[in-house]
């Protein structure tokens, strides 16, 4: 039986993180410029990475399947993202992202162990050589479908 895939967004002025999948499996996830939510939201209509795959961080390229809910994280510009992913049809839900940004950084080296000098490094000493925006809005849906 296949689980169902969520979306998790974590909005920012400039950009924002996106992840699709569910609090095991990171399926496809992507930085976006702001004023490319409308073309996020169809590729998410249409459970297809489409013209996000320029954007993609992580997981894995072309089709991701049907989203069942998108979880919008509560801080800078959520307003301005909860109006343009309302208009899927797909539920959404604002639900809070405190301390996500410096989990994400922590899920970053996770995923990606440091290599060489690096890997002697304390990990709080670390930063991620990219941002880590889309990882946010992962922990955003992980968050939210363990609190239920």
């Amino acid at each position: 039986m296949n689980r169902p895939l969520y979306c998790g967004i974590d909005p920012g002025r400039e950009k924002f993180g996106l992840a699709v999948g569910n609090a095991d499996i990171l399926r496809f996830a992507a930085i976006i410029p702001f004023g490319y939510a409308p073309e996020a939201l169809e590729c998410l209509s249409r459970g297809d990475a489409g013209r996000m795959a320029s954007w993609k961080t992580e997981g894995v390229r072309g089709s991701f399947g049907a989203i069942s809910r998108i979880f919008i994280g509560n801080g800078t510009g959520h307003e301005h993202y909860a109006g343009i992913f309302r208009e899927s049809g797909i539920e959404t839900e604002i639900t809070d992202e405190r301390m996500t940004t410096l989990e994400a950084g922590n899920l970053y080296w996770r995923l990606h162990p440091p290599k060489g000098l690096r890997r002697l490094l304390p990990r709080p000493l670390l930063t991620p050589p990219r941002p880590v925006d889309d990882l946010a809005a992962w922990i955003i849906m992980r968050r939210t479908l363990a609190s239920r």
